[in-house]
């Protein structure tokens, strides 16, 4: 079959099916990928970064890369303390349950997951209160009113306390979470006996944004 090129070029009837083969196509840039616009011209979408995803971008427009959605477990940090620590003043007092995470970026948020253990010794006076606090470096950034309680009891009493919090630091510098405790009345043999043959825990997650 005789082509005939006229001025408007090579028509689509003169070229036959998979006849362009990628030798033939014009150059690009690397990484970019060929997709259509609102008008079904073809445009190559930009390069994106490392890390980032091929999103829709909706009806009439190229798709693109963009940084992925947040919500992804960054990193995981946890630690034990088991030492035991004895709280007999109404003066916050460091439980000595402690860990420091360095986040990756300043939008990211710490879920912060306490277990922390506790005793009323046997001798101290009933209608007991102990409190507990977490801070992240010297601010508290959540008060637990009245974690620990025994009304009427002088015998040996305990529980676990356990809570989330989550934290929006706002930094990208090593930042330590720890707990502290404390009574409502003290210097009366009160006593609040922290990991009292047990252990307590501290779990530090960062959230991407």
């Amino acid at each position: 079959m005789a082509i005939t090129i006229s001025g408007n070029g090579i028509v689509e009837a003169n070229l036959a099916d998979n006849a362009v083969t990628l030798a033939k196509m014009a150059g690009g840039t690397d990484g970019e990928i060929l997709t259509y616009d609102a008008s079904g011209n073809p445009v190559a979408v930009s390069v994106g970064t490392d890390g980032q995803v091929l999103t829709s971008t909706g009806a009439g427009s190229p798709p693109a890369f963009e940084t992925a959605a947040g919500g992804k477990v960054l990193q995981v940090v946890s630690a034990d303390y088991s030492t035991a620590t004895n709280i007999t003043g109404t003066t916050y007092t460091d439980t000595g349950l402690s860990l420091s995470i360095t986040p990756s970026a300043t939008t990211s948020k710490i879920l912060v997951v306490i277990s922390q253990q506790a005793v009323f010794g046997t001798g101290s006076a009933n209608n007991i209160d102990g409190y507990l606090q977490l801070l992240r470096g010297s601010t508290s950034i959540s008060d637990r009113q009245r974690s620990w309680r025994a009304d009427g009891i002088v015998a040996q009493v305990g529980s676990t306390v356990s809570f989330t919090y989550l934290d929006s630091p706002s930094t990208t510098s090593a930042t330590t979470y720890k707990t502290q405790a404390r009574l409502t009345t003290g210097g009366d043999g009160r006593t609040l006996y922290l990991q009292n043959d047990g252990v307590s825990t501290i779990t530090l997650m960062e959230i991407g944004a």
